[in-house]
């Protein structure tokens, strides 16, 4: 009873400090609270079966975080593996710890760094588990959906939930900082325990210390393995209590020492994402309290990656002089105001809750990684500075260069800007531009180069504040050069001496070669790194991917003024056509000495499709050519033909790979939906995305189509919603398909694009007439360049297609030919800026 009232006297409190800043910014600028609509528990749950490319899930997590913020704290749930990469499944029904970090939406296990877990339990042995990373199993409390609850920027939980032994839990963060408030039974035994070494890949080393008198915990842990990949980092971090300890210790695997101050460990082998389990460090603290008379305990955590002292000023600069009510306010005004870059209205209650949710999942990576005083771990393992922006990691490239990068860089372009010179920074410390990188640490995850579309993405739309010729330089260098780096022995394109001799990957540089699917390719990565070096995922989709690369590097030269190296990416930005089979009419894996890969059936549901491409088949991956749409066209036959087997393609929505349909639960058919705007029948590009948005999404926990991948698949609805998408990497192409809701505002730095839908309803995908600035429009696109400044389109929707709105060839957007002088222009047409 007595805990109870204390937990109704915390919430009197952070309620009379919620109402007390509303007031305040209600007398400024009534934001409208768009935080309200978000549910952080979406995708916490499978939403689609697994087809064997990281689960069902979204892999998001329902902890506090700000945008983009560093500390991504928050539950870490047993017994299941059901949405690994958050750490958190909604089905499960105990909590293994409130870890300090994750990567949410990521396909595979990572981070959860430092758990830390409330107890009562009387400590009399080590709590960890022998045989992995986790608490053993008789410290873990159940807990109850029933008993909690989570909102941007704040989570609670009761463990133990029903008990006299209830601990219950309140979570909210900053960027680098947080807080934790634990409310506990009366009892001697109140602790909280610090596992170090509990990263969910394992870590190779650990350290803690023990603050008596100054009430602190200090440690770092040192992880990696993302993936099955060699990276390493090495998170440190603080935590200090506003109470007396009246007991502490440490551990050492199996061995207990109470009254110990400082413990470590380390392991002889890298960690590996096998759920934590096999060889691994374990050393970790324990702080004990009484709350016999006093319930509640504070606990603050900042992080660094770059020292405990470090970690020690983030804690102070965010959230030293703050208490917890007023944290939690801060973090749901920043989501308000972040969330503020797109506002919508009219449709339904459900419609808004899943825009904001998938908006919120957007807006979470990259991750804020330089300190409060600019300084970052580089990738070369030297601290550096940022000088004038903020540093960045956890680039998602091969998923988020498509749509994710593009929002950002429409909403948020100074921000977008600070990716790019954070990527430009991870190469010059590195070598290389990354693909998939983990804190300052390097993968080979995926394929591709996609470093190389998102510069040129964020540039095209908006984020301009970096210098084009350093970004080229480092495009042309990945592009041209092979190499590895020190940094985990990455490679930015593998296989690309032989791509530049043959104009595409051969398959005999396929890792999955001889071999079958993602899990072949699994087992080809826990081989001797040296053995995969210089080979990619997937020859075919890879060299699908390194034109769709070479067009984004002739963009930014054309951005630059290097006409010269515009024209020679312009012109291999066509090699998608050499493992194109005119025989067949689709792409198709080849072989060195030129002839194609046999047997091959691109729409066989079996997985000898699959051969050549990474997470998709032939019949998927024919329809990545998002920079020449119209000479894919031509090669498939005519625009009829291509419309027709796209009809079929679409037969399904979310067929997995190793099937003749659609995968959009996965990127390689992010653009395909779009492409009917460029066969002259806009109108199905209406209908299917309204029927992607509606039935393959919604702001439950089972609500995306799969791993939403650091924002990208949330970034894809957004787009959906909005009625319209960034489909040509590069450039200011916004292709465009039917508004979900009767008005939507998006603010640009220079101006707001209203964006008005007459008729508008979830059974009226179709536009009947479009004018842009009160001039009508029967083209199915427009240029960004024309609205950067604002504008208003007005759509008038129904239920009956209009077939002739966008027919004519003239209609269609633009396709990049090798020939199309206009790529290498600086400035596209109606680029005001």
């Amino acid at each position: 009873m007595q805990q109870a009232k204390a937990m109704r006297r915390l919430g009197l409190t952070i309620a009379a400090a919620l109402a007390i800043v509303g007031a305040l910014a209600s007398r400024a600028v009534a934001a409208p609270d768009l935080a309200a609509y978000v549910n952080p528990f979406n995708g916490t749950r499978a939403g689609a079966p697994n087809f064997g490319t990281g689960g069902g899930a979204g892999n998001t997590f329902p902890g506090p975080v700000v945008p983009f913020g560093m500390i991504q704290w928050g539950p870490d749930t047993s017994p299941s593996s059901d949405n690994a990469g958050g750490g958190y499944a909604y089905d499960d029904s105990r909590i293994r710890g409130f870890s300090l970090r994750r990567l949410s939406g990521a396909g595979c296990e990572n981070e959860g760094d430092v758990p830390f877990l409330p107890t009562t339990k009387l400590i009399t042995r080590s709590p960890v588990d022998p045989l992995s990373t986790e608490f053993d199993s008789s410290f873990l409390p159940p807990f109850s959906h029933r008993d909690e609850a989570a909102t941007p920027g704040f989570y609670r939980v009761g463990l133990n939930p029903g008990t006299r032994d209830r601990i219950g839990a309140e979570l909210t963060a900053t960027t680098r900082a947080g807080i934790g408030r634990f409310a506990y039974p009366a009892t001697h035994t109140a602790s909280v325990l610090i596992n170090a070494t509990g990263s969910r890949t394992g870590d190779s080393g650990g350290s803690v210390h023990v603050d008596r008198a100054g009430r602190e915990v200090t440690g770092s842990a040192s992880s990696g393995g993302f993936c099955f990949e060699p990276n390493k980092y090495r998170i440190y971090f603080v935590a200090r209590f506003n109470r007396p300890f009246t007991a502490y210790g440490t551990w050492t695997r199996q061995l207990l020492l109470p009254g110990s101050t400082s413990a470590q460990d380390s392991a002889p082998t890298n960690p590996s994402a096998m759920s934590g389990h096999g060889p691994t460090a374990q050393t970790g603290a324990y702080v004990t309290f009484d709350t016999t008379k006093h319930r509640l305990l504070e606990a603050r955590i900042g992080i660094s990656f770059v020292s405990v002292a470090s970690a020690r000023r983030n804690l102070e600069a965010e959230a030293g002089g703050h208490d917890f009510a007023s944290v939690r306010v801060r973090a749901r005004r920043a989501w308000d105001r972040a969330l503020g870059k797109i506002q919508v209205a009219g449709g339904s209650a459900a419609d808004r809750r899943t825009f904001y949710t998938m908006l919120y999942h957007a807006l979470v990576a990259p991750s804020t990684f330089s300190d409060v005083d600019r300084r970052y771990m580089g990738m070369d393992g030297r601290v550096h500075t940022a000088v004038g922006y903020t540093q960045y990691a956890d680039f998602s490239g091969w998923d988020v260069y498509r749509t994710q990068m593009p929002l950002l860089g429409l909403i948020a372009p100074r921000r977008a800007s600070d990716f790019v010179r954070s990527l430009l920074a991870d190469q010059r410390e590195s070598g290389w531009l990354p693909k998939w990188s983990v804190a300052n640490g390097q993968t080979d995850v995926m394929t591709g180069d996609p470093a190389d579309p998102t510069i040129a993405s964020i540039w095209a739309l908006g984020g301009r504040r970096f210098n084009t010729r350093v970004a080229v330089a480092a495009m042309v260098k990945g592009a041209t050069r092979s190499g590895r780096s020190p940094n985990a022995g990455y490679v930015e394109r593998q296989a690309v001496d032989d791509y530049q001799r043959l104009g595409y990957v051969p398959h005999e540089k396929d890792a999955n070669v001889a071999t079958e699917g993602v899990d072949a390719y699994r087992r080809a990565m826990l081989a001797p790194y040296d053995a995969n070096a210089d080979r990619a995922w997937g020859s075919a989709g890879t060299t699908l991917e390194y034109a769709t690369d070479d067009f984004a590097v002739a963009r930014v030269a054309a951005a630059a003024g290097d006409k010269a190296a515009c024209r020679k990416f312009l012109a291999r930005s066509g090699n998608w056509r050499n493992v194109f089979d005119t025989s067949i009419r689709y792409v198709r894996p080849r072989l060195a000495s030129g002839p194609f890969v046999d047997p091959y059936d691109p729409n066989a549901n079996d997985p000898a499709s699959s051969q050549g491409f990474a997470e998709g088949d032939g019949a998927q991956y024919t329809w990545m050519v998002p920079q020449d749409p119209a000479t894919l066209f031509r090669a498939l036959g005519g625009r009829r033909t291509a419309a027709a087997r796209l009809d079929y393609f679409f037969q399904q929505l979310n067929s997995g790979f190793n099937s003749p349909h659609a995968f959009l639960g996965n990127e390689p058919n992010s653009n395909a939906a779009w492409l009917y705007d460029w066969v002259g029948q806009p109108y199905k590009t209406q209908a299917v995305v309204r029927r992607a948005i509606l039935t393959l999404f919604n702001s439950s926990p089972g609500g995306n189509p799969g791993n939403d991948d650091l924002g990208q698949m949330s970034a894809w609805y957004v787009f959906g919603a909005l009625g319209l998408y960034p489909p040509v990497p590069g450039t200011g192409v916004l292709a465009l398909g039917s508004p979900l809701f009767p008005r939507a505002t998006i603010r640009f730095p220079g101006g707001h694009l209203t964006i008005r839908a007459h008729g508008a309803g979830r059974g009226a995908p179709f536009v009947r007439r479009l004018r842009i600035d009160g001039r009508r429009s029967r083209k199915p696109w427009l240029w960004f360049g024309r609205v950067t400044h604002g504008g208003t389109l007005a759509f008038e929707l129904g239920k009956k297609p209009n077939r002739r709105w966008g027919r004519g060839r003239s209609a269609a957007p633009p396709s990049f030919s090798p020939r199309n002088s206009g790529a290498c222009r600086a400035n596209e047409p109606g680029d005001r800026r």
